[in-house]
């Protein structure tokens, strides 16, 4: 609340700037200016000398804003400054005093900043004077009141730029400033960097609360240059994206577009500040739990059999990190990547998910759909970052989780024509940034595909395993019938996996009507019924293959 002050703080400051020129700061002046300077250093919270030296410095800055100025209206040469550094420091610290842009230690360039200087020509009491923050909450909160003075036209745009600029400098102390000036953010970054911090504090919480066209038109007096800057945020053109500084949610609506600080940053700003703010993982449905998959027993043709055992020898804990070892020391990738291919249905995701739950591998799953993306050319910043996160999840996790491609044919197929078409361009891009990846890829992956026919060559060296899975057998077809149908005599089941070619997958199926059939229309279950369904399984009436036919 702005009150008035006792004393006429401009009369004052007059008065110290009259009787200070070329008294070279000698006693005499201090008990002329008795009464002003004891009343202006209350009001400025400093001490006398520092009070003095603001006021020259007040008057001066109507023409030259150097501290070289004030020195020379005192009638001393330049160097003289240096015996007053520590006094002119606190001016600065206190922000009486703001450095300019170009800064420099010889000259001292300053400025008045805006809020002092009208609360003394109105006489009223200087509510920007604080003591020295100390940490970055206080400067953020600090921040968010020169927002809103620039919002209200009370500073200027280079007003509140040289304040971004300055504040390493102003607090050498907060190690999070060195790190921002090491980025080399241009200021309306900064600007919209510490306004989501202050939005994630403020808040409570880092849930997407940052509105990206709202924080930018807050900056940008053009409407055009917040739209130009969104632009580049979507795609990916910005140091804030460069430096995994924000993640951002994306809209069909541009102005809708929401921001939160990135996990590496929350990270960051934990260590170097002891900032303590909640990260939200949005219920990722991409990471599976090893403990809330369903033990399955699965069936495999004998030549799937070996292949799957030494699967799950690799993964049992001892052996891989024996093997990471052994790897390591002959200088060979550290990755263990494995291609499951074969006809739909034939389990190979389940076969992921069941060596996971054995192993006790939590499953870091990628639906390759979503690297479709709507925003142009993010596609293959989205598949980079999925190993990011992947590398950050296995970073939190006490055994090394598995990295899902499920139904990766889309990324791993043959490489289009260059320049054919932006879709084959962007997905050749997409292909290339996965070969990348994969040559240094440290963890655990599966892929499965069902068209490994048409694997890119590029892809073969590039998997540890590759292992087909075929239709099961008929002896293995009937042990999936009597495994789904318990009714079934042995008789019937081998009767079934003879007559009908299907996969696991089409077999679960026909198993889950017959029990829609028992729940919901209280039908017994019965041979017939099953071999109903059977022959109504597939599409097409003449698709049904009889084996032996």
């Amino acid at each position: 609340m702005e009150t008035k002050v006792q004393f006429n703080v401009l009369e004052s400051i007059e008065n110290m700037y009259k009787f200070s020129e070329d008294s070279q700061l000698r006693p005499a002046l201090f008990e002329t200016l008795g009464d002003d300077l004891k009343h202006l250093s209350r009001y400025l919270q400093v001490n006398e000398m520092q009070a003095l030296l603001f006021a020259n410095a007040f008057i001066v800055s109507f023409e030259h804003s150097r501290m070289s100025n004030v020195f020379s209206h005192f009638g001393f040469p330049d160097y003289k400054m240096v015996f007053y550094l520590q006094d002119i420091e606190v001016l600065f610290k206190k922000k009486l005093l703001l450095k300019e842009r170009h800064f420099d230690a010889q000259r001292m360039d300053y400025l008045i900043d805006r809020k002092i200087s009208h609360a003394i020509t109105k006489n009223l009491n200087p509510d920007l004077i604080k003591t020295e923050l100390t940490d970055l909450s206080q400067v953020l909160e600090e921040f968010d009141k020169y927002s809103e003075m620039y919002d209200n036209e009370s500073i200027t745009k280079p007003e509140l730029d040289r304040y971004l600029f300055s504040l390493t400098d102003e607090y050498p102390n907060i190690e999070f400033f060195k790190k921002l000036d090491q980025w080399s953010l241009p200021p309306y970054e900064k600007f919209f960097l510490l306004d989501t911090i202050w939005d994630a504090i403020s808040c409570g919480d880092n849930n997407y609360n940052t509105m990206v066209q709202k924080t930018l038109d807050d900056y940008f007096p053009s409407r055009t240059a917040s739209i130009s800057v969104i632009n580049r945020l979507v795609e990916g053109n910005s140091n804030l994206i460069k430096y995994n500084l924000i993640d951002v949610l994306k809209n069909n609506y541009r102005n809708r577009i929401k921001a939160r600080l990135s996990k590496s940053l929350v990270n960051l700003l934990k260590e170097t500040e002891k900032l303590e703010i909640d990260f939200f993982e949005e219920e990722n449905k991409r990471l599976i739990q090893s403990k809330s998959i369903k033990k399955k027993e699965l069936f495999y043709n004998e030549a799937e059999i070996s292949a799957i055992e030494t699967l799950k020898s690799t993964l049992v804990e001892s052996k891989f990190k024996q093997l990471q070892k052994r790897l390591d020391k002959k200088a060979m990738p550290l990755g263990i990547t494995i291609l499951l291919h074969g006809k739909p249905g034939t389990g190979k995701t389940e076969s992921v998910y069941q060596l996971a739950k054995e192993s006790g591998r939590n499953i870091f799953k990628v639906d390759i759909s979503q690297t479709k993306s709507m925003w142009f050319g993010e596609s293959q910043k989205l598949v980079k970052k999925i190993f990011t996160e992947y590398q950050e999840f296995k970073e939190t996790e006490k055994k090394c989780p598995i990295l899902l491609f499920n139904e990766a044919d889309a990324i791993i197929g043959k490489r289009k024509e260059a320049g054919s078409s932006n879709v084959s361009d962007t997905e050749n891009a997409i292909q290339n940034i996965l070969l990348e990846e994969l040559e240094n890829f440290n963890g655990i992956l599966f892929a499965t595909t069902n068209l490994v026919e048409n694997l890119d060559a590029a892809f073969e060296r590039r998997f540890l395993y590759k292992i087909h899975f075929e239709k099961p057998s008929s002896q293995v077809a009937a042990k999936i019938w009597k495994s789904k149908l318990p009714f079934l005599s042995e008789e019937e089941a081998f009767e079934l996996a003879s007559k009908f070619d299907f996969s696991g997958g089409e077999m679960e199926n026909i198993a889950r009507k017959i029990l829609m059939d028992e729940v919901l229309n209280n039908i017994s279950p019965c041979f017939d019924g099953v071999m109903n369904y059977c022959k109504n399984e597939n599409w097409t009436n003449g698709s049904v293959s009889k084996i032996g036919f």
